[in-house]
């Protein structure tokens, strides 16, 4: 009795864990979206310029630049827009 008692505490503790990690994960990728410098701080590049609906990032490592779009109100990286996505 004492065992499945510690088997459901521990996978409550699981469960509320996942629970919180994806609530964070969902939390942080909204508030990324909200602006062209935060968006691009999230991915990891540094803002080489910006426009009232577009703007540049650079990847400081590779040098690569990448576009990001302003759509209905949120920053996404151009290619990866929500009109775009499968489902």
């Amino acid at each position: 009795m004492k065992f499945r008692l510690i088997i459901l505490y521990a996978t409550a503790v699981l469960a509320i864990a996942i629970i919180a990690f994806i609530g964070y994960q969902v939390i942080t990728t909204y508030k990324a979206h909200e602006t062209f410098e935060g968006y691009c701080k999230w991915r990891g590049l540094d803002v080489v310029n910006k426009s009232a609906d577009y703007g540049y990032c650079i990847d400081s490592h590779s040098g690569k630049t990448y576009k990001m779009d302003l759509v209905n109100g949120r920053w996404y990286l151009d290619g990866d827009l929500p009109n775009n996505w499968p489902f």
